[in-house]
């Protein structure tokens, strides 16, 4: 009788070989009222772990960030912006279980603000990587169970080119609250495959899999740049197992490197205006990657909900195309299997 309850335990914990890794764009609900149930038209599968890009915080303080000046705001070269901290609700109704919070947007309202926004999300139980008190806690991986039993690893960066670009946007020191923030100054060399190693493997130290959050490139671009397909691919020699984009707010193309996706830009999850982009579904066997899966989405008034079909997701496609995309023997572009 022992035997067998002890054997009927091993079975229900035995893990499941396949599970979804589901992949958002930017959440952008400044100017959207909490009463809009933002996510209400997304249903992920259960065995999923559903990520996104939480680009606006969630938070009511006055403080704002002196780093963008009023000259640049004013001539519209850099934005302040805040949400509404009851859009937790929303969030925690969504499914979402793990954020980004490494942007150009997460300091906003100053490390009183991303105090607010940490708490909130902490209480609604939704990890987040990529900002916070310091450079370790900013730096440090969310853990995420997958529902076999796998542990993965989030982290995120803001991955602008340029030292002047990240500062701006309050980088995270030893001792003062920021954004983790990451550049290479477009170099691909042994020093920088070392740096993106070392990141990798301490970000691995009690998980099965590490997935790399990036915000990087250039905004309304529909191609990345030349530093993010470095750079995408830099991380993925150095041993992570899937690369993440945002920031440009378009769909941009994907591609699967050596065997490991790379998304370099999800476009926009849901914002105050209309539009369109993209969910993108992985799916994995244990830790090994089978295929990806493109969700279309549509959004409008500060709602999301799937679609059958839309001009980006179009785009996306169309993008799909070898002799669009720099690519080499090593990759290819990914799609659903044939």
């Amino acid at each position: 009788m022992l035997l067998a309850t002890l054997l009927a335990f091993v079975v229900r914990q035995a893990p499941l070989p396949y599970w979804n890794l589901v992949c958002g764009g930017d959440i952008m609900l400044n100017g959207v009222s909490p009463s809009v149930l933002a996510f209400q038209g997304l249903e992920v599968p259960n065995d999923s772990v559903f990520y996104a890009n939480l680009e606006i915080p969630l938070t009511n303080v006055p403080d704002r960030t002196p780093r963008k000046t009023p000259l640049e705001l004013a001539a519209r070269k850099q934005f302040v912006l805040k949400a509404d901290p009851a859009h937790i609700q929303n969030l925690a109704a969504s499914g979402i279980d793990v954020v980004s919070l490494g942007n150009n947007h997460a300091m906003d309202g100053t490390a009183v603000g991303l105090d607010q926004m940490l708490g909130l999300l902490d209480a609604a139980g939704i990890q987040h990587a990529g900002a916070g008190d310091n450079w370790e806690a900013a730096a440090k991986p969310a853990i995420v169970e997958a529902p076999n039993g796998l542990k993965i690893a989030f982290i995120s960066y803001l991955s602008f080119l340029t030292p002047d670009a990240l500062r701006k946007c309050t980088p995270a020191t030893s001792t003062t609250a920021g954004i983790a923030t990451l550049t290479l100054d477009g170099k691909s060399g042994d020093d920088e495959l070392a740096r993106l190693k070392a990141i990798v493997d301490k970000a691995r130290q009690g998980a099965d899999m590490v997935v790399v959050a990036l915000h990087w490139g250039i905004e309304r671009q529909p191609y990345p740049a030349a530093y993010q397909v470095s750079l995408g691919r830099l991380f993925i020699d150095a041993g992570a197992d899937a690369v993440i984009g945002n920031h440009p707010h378009v769909l941009q193309p994907a591609e699967l490197y050596k065997g490991k996706p790379i998304l370099y830009s999800l476009g926009n999850l849901v914002n105050p205006g209309g539009g369109g982009a993209a969910l993108y579904q992985l799916t994995y066997n244990g830790t090994q990657f089978q295929y990806a899966t493109v969700l279309p989405t549509s959004y409008s008034s500060g709602k999301v909900a799937f679609s059958s079909r839309n001009d980006d997701a179009t785009i996306l496609a169309e993008s799909m195309l070898l002799k669009k995309f720099p690519s080499d023997d090593s990759s290819q572009l990914l799609g659903a299997p044939k």
